[in-house]
């Protein structure tokens, strides 16, 4: 029996890509999901339209966890819902992308608010009920980009680098009270996270069909990890590959400035 086998998992950021693959692959392993994102509407019809949903998908709710009103709204309605949660996937995440001095200010207290801040509120709100039942899973969806700082990618990088330490710190807190940690560092991938926006005169970056991962195999990867309860988990060969790269030369991360046009 799988270790997912009828867990109670909460996913947030449910609508995308890798959101529509956990969605997927979860069910597979007998879990049962509480799936979340902005758009309710949007959320229920991707889950109805996934075979084995029926019967396995306790509830789909609309969050903004752009807010602390959003996250506590999550929260009071997955309780209200499942009762408890075993498992926590936060997989909800936005990218920006250009010089960070363009960004609009709003924009990147948007970004850490829903990449950082919402996952650590979140985890405040559903940790004291885990560590009273002496059971759970933390979930982290990190980036390559939170251990190889990403020019102009920087307020994401931060945002990701940010999640990564909490998720570890986190794990040194909970190894021994029967609370597992998992942070997951996917590398780019076919979501919609491709078309992010751009600021100022720096357009996106074209990346090349090769170097993209499809969401599957990424997730596979990460629900592999997430059975074995590994603290650290690297979803394809560039993620493992640019992990070792920044031991070897720790300042990969940093591009050149001229224009990709």
């Amino acid at each position: 029996m799988s270790y997912l086998s009828n867990k109670k998992i909460l996913l947030t950021g449910a609508a995308g890509g890798f959101g529509t693959e956990y969605i997927r692959q979860l069910l597979q392993k007998g879990a049962h999901l509480i799936i979340a994102d902005i758009d309710e509407k949007m959320v229920a019809d991707k889950a109805s339209s996934i075979p084995g949903s029926q019967g396995k998908t306790i509830a789909c709710i609309g969050a903004d966890l752009s807010s602390p009103e959003g996250c506590q709204s999550l929260y009071s309605k997955a309780v209200e819902k499942a009762g408890h949660v075993d498992i926590i996937i936060h997989n909800a995440g936005i990218l920006t992308y250009g010089y960070y001095h363009d960004a609009h200010i709003e924009r990147l207290y948007q970004l850490m608010q829903i990449n950082t801040v919402a996952p650590m509120h979140l985890t405040s709100l559903f940790l004291p009920d885990m560590l009273r039942r002496g059971s759970g899973h933390l979930v982290f969806m990190s980036s390559v980009a939170g251990f190889a700082p990403t020019s102009f990618e920087t307020a994401y990088s931060t945002s990701k680098f940010a999640l990564r330490g909490f998720g570890m710190a986190l794990s040194g807190e909970l190894s021994k009270r029967g609370i597992a940690v998992t942070n997951i560092y996917p590398f780019w991938a076919g979501t919609n996270i491709l078309n992010s926006p751009s600021y100022g005169q720096r357009r996106a970056k074209r990346v090349p069909s090769f170097m993209i991962d499809a969401p599957e195999k990424v997730i596979g990867a990460a629900v592999r990890g997430i059975e074995k309860q590994k603290l650290h988990v690297y979803p394809g060969f560039f993620a493992k590959a640019t992990w070792w790269l920044t031991k070897i030369w720790p300042i990969i991360g940093r591009q050149p400035t001229q224009e990709v046009l």
